[in-house]
């Protein structure tokens, strides 16, 4: 019984000790299991830390390329280290490198050890490694900004309306014909009547050579304001006896006899004893004979003009009688008509190197800091108005760097030139809008104007600024102006007693901002926002124009201002530029205070995918809380006024996955891509500002 009860004892306990050793072991393999799964998401966890980090260094060092590649790698390291990984500490490298086949995308590869914890443990008891190295790589891309407004090497080339002055003159030659004295205002020959009526043997008679008969109020019609051409006199008379060397002497008096011309007068022709008409005395078309005074119309009225006539005997002359039968004027003259008519009319910008560029629609255009938003410029006027729901009085969007556009000289020689960069106000062209290139003032007193244009080297790095080269400012060449075209060519301008800019040499005209530049990408600002613009509520419109060596370009960036002098129908105008690398994404307009016309208007997008321009499905809302979903226009006014008066609308244009498959140039285009924007009004004008881009640049990472 007791060696029974002992094997039983011992059975037990042996079983109760194999439970032990097994559950020991399987608390290692349970605890290792543990931790494997602990530690597996500790590694999945870092690995996604790695990752961000990669990618934010990535994202943060695209900016600076093609240009600035050791800038791309300072900034991806700097990211990265921000996010906890510091290249050359703990064993962890991260490697920023410039894709080899696209110099626009950098790849960033961090690698690095995750340390096990709980996982130790079972280390401790099997061979295994304490930690795992981990690497990770990220892609990030920089896109340019897309081009827009213009695919030709000038930007903002607009309607322009001006006045056609025509000048004609006409020439009407005439003369008053042969005209007979009618009073003897001073000297006293016998029946100086008979002397009136011209050769009816009836004579004035005198035996004196020292009394001179006047004869005047010879009724000559000679028109106001006509030049004289030719003066005659003609004299009929004849002496009692028969001898020589008997004349008349004639002078003729332009103010009433008190003075006479010529000095020792005009001499007939020697008279005979038969009644003669003598020669003609002076010339149809000169004045020379009577010299001593410049003859001139209002001469010869009844009050001014008299003749003088003098009996001379000269040598052998011993006639005791002279007879005068009558004495005659006529004058010769011309007048001039000019006939001034004046008619509107539409012309084109002649190019810097001669021809006519072909209009875009719009003018560059900034609006002055002192104005408001309101009227269409987004971001360079400070004040907004406040009465507009949900508005206040200053600009939210309000910034102080003004307008970029993108200048690309492939080659060199390169020029840079601004058309109508002064400010000079214009007037109404009728419709809405002003002529020329529309300069105007919106409202307020005239207050000076100040428009600075400045050109900067790139240097490769679009997005990074820090590093651009001013190359040329306009300075203060374009300061404080003042100014108004008088001329007359412009219209009326809306205010009187400004400085008259018609003969500016850059009103109208091409001012050079920099010439002689070598191959690369520039871009011209400009900007308004200037301590003496703080009240000044008026706008500049300009153009852009560049040449090289090569095919240049210019056109807006990131955003743009445009002034439309719009004239009734359908207007286009360049929008953007869309490549056929961006099939599938989303391309996003925003336009601001867009179609702000009278009358009826509607705003079409067309597409030219397909080699030919079609007009796009699009939706669209606006931050006055309308939208509209899959339509092809928006009404933007109606004869109630304009929707979206200091709104912003945004569109969105999905691009199909086949976008650009067939072909994006259609007939006439020079490039492929180019966006139009169609406006359908009635007239009257509009400044909008437009921004475009593609839903995920400048920068996006580039996902396997």
């Amino acid at each position: 019984m007791l060696r029974a009860a002992f094997q039983r004892a011992s059975k037990k306990e042996r079983s109760e000790g194999q439970t032990l050793v097994l559950f020991a072991l399987s608390s290692v393999l349970i605890i290792g299991m543990v931790a494997v799964v602990i530690d597996v998401a500790w590694f999945w966890t870092n690995e996604q830390a790695m990752q961000k980090a990669a990618d934010a260094g990535a994202l943060a060092g695209a900016v600076y390329l093609p240009g600035n590649v050791s800038g791309a790698y300072t900034a991806a390291l700097a990211e990265a280290k921000k996010n906890g990984y510091i290249n050359g500490q703990n064993g962890v490298t991260v490697t920023p490198q410039q894709d080899a086949q696209n110099r626009r995308q950098l790849n960033v590869t961090i690698r690095g050890p995750v340390q096990a914890y709980f996982a130790q443990v079972f280390c401790a008891i099997a061979s295994c490694t304490h930690s795992i190295n981990e690497t990770v790589t990220a892609k990030a891309e920089f896109t340019l900004p897309v081009p827009m407004g213009s695919p030709q090497n000038y930007y903002g080339v607009g309607t322009y309306v001006y006045n056609q002055i025509n000048t004609t003159t006409t020439t009407n030659n005439g003369n008053t014909g042969w005209k007979d004295a009618t009073a003897n205002p001073s000297g006293a020959w016998t029946s100086t009547s008979n002397a009136y009526t011209w050769n009816n043997s009836s004579y004035a008679t005198t035996t004196s050579t020292t009394t001179q008969l006047q004869l005047g109020t010879f009724g000559l019609s000679v028109p106001s304001g006509a030049a004289i051409d030719g003066i005659q006199v003609r004299l009929g008379g004849k002496i009692s006896t028969s001898s020589s060397n008997c004349t008349f002497k004639v002078e003729l008096s332009y103010n009433g006899g008190s003075s006479w011309v010529p000095s020792g007068g005009v001499s007939t022709a020697s008279l005979t004893t038969t009644n003669t008409i003598l020669a003609t005395l002076g010339s149809s078309s000169s004045t020379s004979t009577w010299s001593g005074h410049s003859w001139v119309y209002g001469d010869f009225s009844n009050s001014n003009l008299r003749m003088r006539v003098t009996y001379v005997k000269g040598a052998g002359c011993s006639a005791t009688t002279v007879s005068l039968d009558g004495a005659e004027v006529q004058v010769n003259y011309h007048t001039t008509t000019t006939t001034t008519t004046t008619t509107q009319t539409t012309g084109s910008v002649t190019s810097p190197t001669g021809g006519s560029l072909t209009s875009q629609g719009f003018w560059g255009a900034v609006i002055a800091k002192g104005g408001s938003r309101e009227n269409g410029d987004q971001f360079s006027p400070y004040n907004d108005n406040s009465s507009i729901s949900g508005h206040t009085s200053t600009n939210p969007d309000y910034t102080d760097q003004g307008y970029d556009y993108t200048v690309i000289l492939p080659g060199g020689s390169g020029q840079v030139k601004l058309y109508d960069a002064t400010f000079c106000e214009t007037g109404s062209n009728g419709s809405g809008g002003n002529m020329g290139a529309g300069d105007h003032w919106i409202g307020g007193s005239p207050n000076g104007v100040t428009t600075v244009y400045q050109l900067w080297n790139e240097n490769n790095t679009p997005y990074d600024t820090s590093d651009d080269t001013l190359v040329a400012t306009s300075g203060s060449t374009f300061a404080n102006e003042i100014q108004a075209d008088y001329s007359g060519v412009m219209g009326t301008p809306a205010h009187s007693g400004l400085t008259d800019c018609s003969t500016n040499p850059y009103h109208n005209a091409w001012y050079t901002l920099a010439t002689g530049l070598s191959a690369g990408r520039y871009r011209v600002n400009v900007n308004t926002s200037s301590s003496n613009n703080n009240s000044t509520n008026a706008e500049n419109m300009f153009s852009l124009w560049v040449t090289s060596t090569g095919t240049p370009q210019v056109y807006g960036e990131g955003k743009m201002a445009a002034y439309n002098n719009l004239v009734a129908g359908n207007q286009l105008f360049y929008l953007a530029q869309i490549g056929a690398e961006n099939a599938g994404k989303t391309m996003e307009i925003s336009l601001f205070d867009p179609g702000d016309v009278s009358g009826n208007a509607y705003l079409r997008i067309e597409s030219p995918d397909g080699n030919s321009y079609n007009y796009a499905t699009f939706s669209w809302s606006a931050d006055n809380g309308t939208s509209g979903t899959n339509v092809t226009q928006i009404q933007t006014a109606s004869s109630g006024g304009s929707f979206f008066n200091d709104r912003l609308i945004t569109i969105d244009v999905a691009l199909p996955s086949t976008y650009g498959s067939v072909g994006l140039t259609p007939p006439g285009e020079t490039q492929a891509g180019w966006w139009k924007i169609e406006y359908q009004v009635s007239g009257g004008n509009d400044t909008t500002t437009w921004q475009v881009g593609i839903r995920g640049s400048p920068v996006h990472l580039i996902v396997p």
